[in-house]
């Protein structure tokens, strides 16, 4: 006679997110932790160094994906959701927390679970006159002090700026990687993830980071006297959760509802210093400081940064290697 399983020898329901390593280390890991405890759905991560690499590692798996749940930035989500293969489309109505959001925060194809501003994060005890601008960057005494994204992080984002501030366009960068050349005088190292770039200004390789609000929260704990502006023009980004055609949608869609809940919410705010992605959590004030002024922030085009990105990281590696 067969007897059906007990509750205690069911199959336990899982996914599996891929997501930046200090994102899930810092932040996620945590509140993982708090949804598995509330629903019973354990959270398995799986790490990444930046949106790109990630999305590779799920291409290679489209067939048959084990990721459930995907980290990147809104960007690289935005080109990435043209593969119907690899990805569905966000199952909005079985979101309770949706109506929370703010304005821009969800797609059809992705959810934020914050937003941020790239800007220019200080060591205010170590400059005797800070950065006012991105044009400022350039003056002769930052030589040797800037700690800078490679162009394999953050979408080009420096490239953008010193475009846009030099009189480029979407359809000629030229101006912006000249003024990249002048700028590496005073780059003292470019970082490729933001544990790279957190311990770097930490060891004292630089004293101003190009970065944003996470790195100045994450210093800060080291005792350091972290200031950070986000001048005009400031790339404002989202990371957002993007659900893969995988075996566990169900499990998915509750993951990313608890994500955006206000409790959620308030704890990832705690612990990376991040803009929230739903209204009803309040700003503390040094984060709202942090936050260009109305009008001053700027997103950046996904598609032209996937049609130009691999050119960009040829030319941007010919400066940096110099």
């Amino acid at each position: 006679m067969l007897l059906a399983a007990s509750p205690a020898f069911a199959q336990a329901k899982e996914i599996t997110v891929q997501i930046w390593g200090s994102t899930w280390e810092n932040g996620l890991m945590a509140i993982s932790q708090q949804f598995e405890a509330e629903t019973g759905i354990k959270v398995n991560a799986v790490t990444q160094s930046s949106s790109g690499e990630g999305l590779v590692k799920l291409q290679v798996e489209r067939d048959n994906p084990s990721v459930d749940v995907w980290f990147a930035t809104n960007t690289i989500a935005s080109e990435a959701a043209q593969d119907q293969k690899l990805f569905v489309k966000i199952p909005q109505d079985k979101l309770s927390n949706r109506d929370q959001l703010i304005k821009g925060a969800m797609s059809e194809d992705w959810v934020g679970i914050y937003y941020y501003p790239m800007g220019i994060v200080y060591d205010a005890d170590a400059i005797d006159v800070p950065p006012t601008s991105w044009e400022g960057l350039w003056k002769p005494e930052y030589k040797g002090k800037i700690i800078a994204p490679a162009m394999s992080i953050y979408s080009g984002s420096l490239l953008t700026v010193a475009n846009i501030i030099n009189g480029g366009t979407s359809e000629n960068f030229d101006p912006g990687f000249e003024a990249l050349k002048r700028l590496n005088e005073n780059v003292s190292l470019y970082y490729t993830s933001d544990s790279q770039a957190r311990q770097s200004i930490v060891q004292g390789e630089g004293t101003i980071l190009i970065g944003q609000s996470s790195h100045m929260k994450a210093v800060a704990g080291e005792g350091l006297n972290m200031k950070m502006i986000a001048p005009r023009p400031a790339p404002m980004y989202f990371d957002v959760m993007m659900m893969t055609n995988g075996s566990h949608q169900e499990e998915a869609a509750k993951f990313i509802d608890f994500i955006i809940s206000k409790t959620a919410q308030e704890e990832m705010l705690a612990r990376v210093n991040m803009a929230p992605v739903n209204r009803n959590v309040s700003l503390p004030p040094e984060l709202a400081a942090a936050l260009p002024a109305e009008g001053d922030g700027i997103v950046m085009d996904g598609a032209v940064v996937l049609k130009n990105i691999s050119e960009w990281s040829v030319r941007f590696d010919e400066i940096a290697t110099r």
